[in-house]
């Protein structure tokens, strides 16, 4: 086993366990207790890499701060593959499952350096092999099986585009006291006490098709949403720039204002609030965002209007094109071509 400390990892797994926990400003110094890690670091927008150390130190307060011992299943599911940032996008639009396995294998370690992903295609399996390279203790561990099982099948029912019961999960870890929640969780069985950590799919889902649809144009324009994204101050320490930051990393059109506040670990009110003081509000900053990105998808991509109202989060295409007259004075189409 290699040294904790010589691994760093993004802050962003720190800040969903946060948020799987429910917690509010008061309460985020518990979670980094013991890791000398300011609170800041649970901020959106924070780039702070942190230890392997450190990031099981906050696994384990994570763990005394909640009275539901299963928290490995409630975090894996989080870890949907939007959280992995760029690495899950380039999963996502892969274009058939056994690639996107690939893509996940080849370029995980980048985000977690502590973990090695293995997938093999043998006697009518695809094989998908979890290796933890740093010490961690037996709780530490059975969170990351966990987390590792539900990763899995968070990309290939996400590729599939439905539920993958067909699988069989080999944990190392014993069974646990809570063993019967694992079917709430994971939709495939589950065996305890193996020798390696295995997620195994039929071998006919390898070509298994992605069901995102055009992955291609949808890679195009996620690459300009990290080119903004790229462009955003590092040390954001406004509120108003960590609302932006948090927004460049999703769908802006989709989130709400509440859910930014939720991600920020405040009320909306104080949300509000603290905004106010900068000179502007929630809608100012969503609206300018919007704008922004619409007119960039438009200039620098062939996408389709509908295509670009459905990745700025506009379920009806209608509303997407009333909204670009209000910031543009014309419509999508008109703006391209003016500026073709």
């Amino acid at each position: 086993m290699d040294d904790p400390d010589s691994y760093f990892i993004p802050s962003t797994y720190c800040r969903i366990a946060a948020r799987e926990l429910g917690l509010q400003e008061r309460d985020l110094k518990r979670l980094l207790q013991g890791t000398g890690l300011s609170t800041d670091i649970l901020l959106p927008g924070d780039d702070t890499f942190i230890t392997g150390q450190q990031q099981l130190r906050v696994l384990d307060n994570a763990q005394q701060m909640t009275a539901t011992p299963e928290f490995g299943l409630r975090l894996g599911r989080q870890l949907q593959p939007s959280a992995h940032g760029p690495i899950g996008y380039l999963a996502l639009s892969s274009p058939d499952l056994i690639t996107s396995l690939e893509s996940l294998r080849d370029y995980l370690p980048v985000r977690l350096p502590f973990v090695q992903l293995d997938v093999v295609v043998k006697n009518g399996w695809i094989h998908c092999s979890l290796t933890l390279k740093l010490e961690a203790n037996a709780n530490e561990r059975r969170v990351l099986q966990e987390c590792f099982a539900l990763v899995i099948q968070s990309l290939v029912e996400s590729v599939a585009g439905r539920d993958i019961g067909q699988g069989q999960i080999d944990l190392a870890h014993p069974k646990p006291a809570y063993h019967r929640l694992y079917g709430e969780y994971l939709h495939s069985p589950v065996r305890f006490g193996r020798p390696d950590n295995t997620f195994s799919l039929p071998a006919t889902l390898a070509r298994q098709p992605n069901a995102s649809g055009d992955p291609e144009s949808y890679a195009m324009a996620r690459d300009l949403c990290h080119k903004l994204l790229q462009q955003v101050p590092k040390s954001l320490l406004s509120t108003s720039g960590r609302v932006k930051h948090l927004l460049l990393s999703k769908t802006p059109g989709a989130v709400t204002e509440t859910a930014v506040a939720n991600a920020m670990y405040v009320s909306k009110r104080t949300l509000a609030r603290r905004l106010d003081r900068e000179g502007t509000n929630y809608r100012a900053i969503r609206e300018q965002l919007l704008s922004e990105l619409a007119a960039r998808h438009l200039l620098e991509s062939d996408l389709t209007v509908e295509s670009v109202a459905t990745l700025l989060g506009y379920n009806d295409t209608a509303a997407f094109r009333k909204a670009f007259h209000r910031w543009y004075g014309q419509a999508p189409s008109e703006f391209r071509n003016h500026h073709a």
